[in-house]
């Protein structure tokens, strides 16, 4: 009688123990939610120093990013070049939107909100116009994770002189605005000084 006795008191405490010690839900998805970001932590330690700050001395630069697919390099290169000159176009905007916005300071305007709408929209329409076909892979890596990174440059004179050649898209579209002919004229002037000022920038 002792002996069962015992033996329910040792499978009750067993019970009671395994209870307490079977994580809750909410525990178990914190703890995911740690190592997870523990894990990610570890990756950005571990990327290359062109990743987290691309630089170039010979063009403009950026870095592109696949995450990792069954299917390998083959279709992962091509969308990390894609993000990659994505990413380009994007600096090249910023550069053109910059002169522009000095271009504009420098030269007396009138119609300045409407001069500006202008120029902004023809600068979009130029860079999808500017082809990247001249940028090219400097470097690359596969994580551990299975993502892959790439790092492309496109020489700054080639983006000069792409720009020079989509000058017309800025003049036909100040010729066939609504501004008056005193403004448009002062757009010349302003588009004159932007790729004056393009030209030193981007050396």
């Amino acid at each position: 009688m002792k002996t069962l006795s015992f033996l329910s008191i040792t499978a009750a405490s067993l019970l009671l123990f395994a209870g307490c010690s079977k994580t809750s839900p909410e525990v178990a998805k914190q703890q995911h939610i740690m190592s997870e970001k523990e894990k990610n932590i570890q990756s950005i330690k571990n990327l290359p120093q062109w990743v987290m700050n691309p630089q170039s001395k010979d063009g403009i630069t950026a870095v592109g990013m696949a995450a990792y697919s069954r299917h390998g390099i083959r279709v992962m290169r091509p969308q990390a070049e894609m993000d990659a000159r994505a990413k380009l176009a994007g600096q090249i905007e910023t550069l053109v939107s910059r002169s522009q916005k000095q271009a504009m300071r420098s030269v007396q305007i009138s119609d300045t909100d409407d001069m500006e709408n202008l120029f902004t929209q023809s600068t979009k329409e130029v860079i999808k116009q500017i082809p990247l076909s001249g940028a090219v892979v400097v470097n690359q890596t596969i994580m551990e994770n299975g993502d892959y990174y790439v790092q492309m440059t496109i020489k700054k004179r080639a983006v000069v002189e792409e720009l020079d050649k989509k000058q017309e898209i800025y003049k036909r579209n100040l010729k066939n605005s609504k501004l008056t002919r005193k403004s448009i004229d002062d757009g010349m002037k302003v588009l004159d000084k932007m790729m004056e000022d393009l030209d030193k920038d981007i050396q």
